[in-house]
């Protein structure tokens, strides 16, 4: 009856806790993100990253029937038996030696495998220049976690980003440049938007400034294999290269709207952690040039309802 009473109890918090802490707009539901195993990758990372995965995954699985398979043969084989006595083993050197130098010898082996994909994901393409910007090569854009929201700062017409300043957060404005500290004041930042919505090109480098306003954040884009965490105080550089569009995996609605991939929080942030989705858009560059075109003359995207 007691641990009824509490379960009744914990079952009214929690939901008492998720009203409070749900978004105030709906999303279009995401569904068919992943394949029978993993998520279907979307970007250049993924690939490589499965591909290392496997590997680890069949080699793990090879060492791991293997110990089962002696260790079932050694309770077959040393069982208790009448009459017979066990013999004291001080240990075999040799054999020691053996299983300390193959698993070092298999780690160093996948380190060296993975560096490569290692570099290339986690090392920044390059800064890009105000002229691969302005052409079109490279979109850049930063991104900011917030308790629990993730927002998205891109550069107008000039394809320079204005600075975020710390000094400048307002977070009871319902402006997102506001709540983000953007500095209007700067040349750069003139002809900025913002939004709570990502669309990125397929096909183009995208370059994140990724940083977060209050407290340790971390940007997880689960089908482009891309993470990495948000903290306060300090700004992380990262890129992808989208392959696939979002209405490719995940599909379209009804109306035929695409529906989005998921970019979740995956750092323990707050009572409202688990309400800290957002949407990512990958579309084809004809579809992008339309939205940054309306999103430019529009300027400043306003959440009326945060």
């Amino acid at each position: 009856m007691v641990i009824r009473h509490a379960t009744c109890g914990l079952a009214a918090l929690l939901a008492a806790v998720g009203s409070r802490a749900a978004p105030a707009q709906t999303a279009p539901e995401s569904t068919g993100r992943m394949s029978w195993w993993l998520f279907e990758p979307a970007s250049t990372h993924g690939p490589p990253i499965i591909s290392l995965f496997n590997v680890i995954l069949y080699l793990t699985l090879a060492v791991c029937v293997g110990v089962f398979a002696v260790l079932a043969v050694f309770l077959v084989k040393y069982r208790h038996r009448p009459g017979r006595r066990a013999v004291y083993c001080h240990g075999n050197p040799k054999l020691e030696a053996f299983w300390t130098a193959v698993p070092a010898i298999i780690l160093v082996l996948l380190a060296a495998v993975s560096q490569k994909s290692w570099s290339t994901i986690k090392t920044p393409l390059a800064t890009p220049s105000a002229t691969e910007v302005q052409s079109g090569e490279k979109v850049v854009l930063d991104v900011v976690g917030m308790q629990f929201k993730w927002f998205f700062h891109y550069p107008g017409a000039d394809g320079i980003l204005g600075p975020l300043v710390p000094q400048k957060v307002n977070l009871n404005s319902k402006v997102i440049a506001e709540q983000i500290g953007l500095d209007r004041d700067h040349p750069g930042a003139a002809d900025d938007f913002c939004t709570d919505t990502m669309y990125i090109p397929v096909d183009k480098d995208v370059v994140f400034r990724l940083m977060s306003v209050d407290v340790l954040h971390s940007f997880w884009i689960p089908n482009f294999y891309l993470k990495q965490d948000a903290v306060p105080g300090l700004t992380k550089r990262l890129w992808l290269r989208a392959t696939r569009t979002s209405a490719e995996i995940v599909g379209t609605e009804a109306g035929g709207r695409p529906k989005p991939f998921d970019i979740v929080c995956a750092e323990l942030c707050g009572y409202g952690h688990y309400t800290m989705r957002g949407m990512l858009f990958s579309v084809t560059p004809q579809q992008y040039e339309t939205w940054y075109g309306q999103m430019v003359a529009q300027r400043e995207y306003e959440l009326q309802d945060l």
